[in-house]
């Protein structure tokens, strides 16, 4: 039993002075090893406005470029609302322009005209009647009175003669109707021929007057144009309607997702149908181009290690090949080591993550590849 134990020990130092010689011919001296994995950038894309989706274009492992449709949503009912709000924009641009290029001449001339219509009638009134206009109401209320009186005394005879049965009733009635028509016309001249003697009242006057100012204020507010806070107000709504329409063509645009970068599409688990919230992610992107390895660094080897430092990648893939690689950071926060990182050397207690960038212009290497970094001891 011990001489079987024995043999075990042995073997297991054999294969660790096999390993470690192996582990130091892998590097030259002057420089160590930290380990670690090939990791890729993932973004998370989506849509601000969410929705139902239309189609699936991209498929989980497919290479997409930047710019590239992923998913399309349905979107039918922004589009209406779009036509909507862009009616609304034409609408308040044309009231706009009405406002800013003020009222038509035409209006401006009909305005002008009404203000003279109501100065001659104010001129007529303010002046009163002509004597030429008295002298003929004097006239016509004498004709007038001329022939009642004749058709009186015509009425006086027919009565006399219907008395005396030489005419028929008729004829009497004929004479006394056209009496009385002759005295209503005598009346009506007679009040004409005094109102003109009169002269114009001052209500009429006062009347007159005021719609000469009515007249007057409407063509100062034709010539004057719209005020300028109705101007502001069309403004502001033109600016309103015209940011409803960027709006809603900028969540028109939502519904299509694509692709920000050129990566790879990691998860993308949707079909047809599906409802996605707003700003919800709805695919995985691992950004290829842009390679770097997560290592940890021991703590005594910190000193070595800079960001912009320049270091060399090995994978188990292409042995005897290295790869160029910069440091771009090292973690301020020690921790410990995690458990899935596998080194050469004994594993310290405290290790720093470190991030290199990778440079492969090939596009060989592939996220999850173990990877050592080589890192140089010589102090820069």
């Amino acid at each position: 039993m011990k001489k079987g134990l024995f043999l075990v020990a042995l073997i297991t130092a054999l294969l660790a002075v096999t390993g470690y010689t192996v582990w130091k011919s892998m590097w030259e001296p002057g420089e160590f090893l930290i380990s670690g994995i090939i990791e890729a950038d993932d973004i998370h894309v989506g849509s601000k406005i969410g929705g139902r989706v239309l189609k699936v274009v991209a498929k989980e492992g497919q290479k997409v470029g930047a710019g590239e449709v992923l998913v399309l949503l349905e979107p039918e009912e922004l589009k209406a609302s779009l036509l909507e709000a862009q009616s609304g924009l034409r609408q308040a641009e044309a009231k706009l322009a009405e406002l800013t290029a003020g009222y038509r001449r035409e209006e401006i001339e009909q305005a002008e005209a009404a203000v003279k219509q109501q100065q001659e009638v104010l001129r007529e009134l303010v002046a009163g009647p002509r004597p030429q206009e008295v002298d003929q109401a004097r006239a016509d209320w004498l004709a007038a009175k001329a022939q009642y009186e004749n058709a009186e005394k015509f009425r006086q005879r027919m009565k006399e003669l219907t008395e005396r049965q030489l005419v028929a009733q008729q004829e009497y009635d004929d004479a006394s109707t056209k009496a009385d028509e002759a005295a209503q016309k005598t009346k009506a001249a007679r009040e004409r021929y005094d109102l003109l003697l009169a002269g114009t009242r001052q209500e009429q006057i006062a009347q007159a007057r005021h719609r000469l100012a009515e007249a007057e204020a409407k063509l100062k507010q034709l010539r004057s144009g719209f005020r300028r806070e109705e101007i502001a107000q069309a403004r502001a709504g033109v600016e309103m309607a015209r940011a409803r329409v960027q709006l809603l063509k900028t969540q028109l645009d939502e519904t299509v997702i694509k692709s920000p970068v050129d990566a790879v599409v990691d998860v993308l688990d949707l079909e047809p149908g599906d409802l996605v919230g707003a700003g919800k992610p709805v695919a995985t992107l691992l950004r290829t181009t842009s390679l770097w390895v997560r290592a940890y660094l021991p703590e005594d080897k910190l000193g070595y290690v800079r960001p912009g430092l320049k270091v060399k990648i090995r994978v188990d893939s292409f042995p005897g090949k290295a790869f160029s690689g910069v440091v771009r950071r090292v973690h301020r926060q020690a921790e410990f080591t995690p458990r899935n990182v596998q080194t050469w050397e004994e594993r310290v207690l405290q290790v720093f993550q470190t991030e290199v960038v990778l440079e492969d212009a090939a596009g060989e290497l592939r996220p999850g590849m173990n990877a050592d970094v080589v890192v140089p001891t010589a102090r820069g």
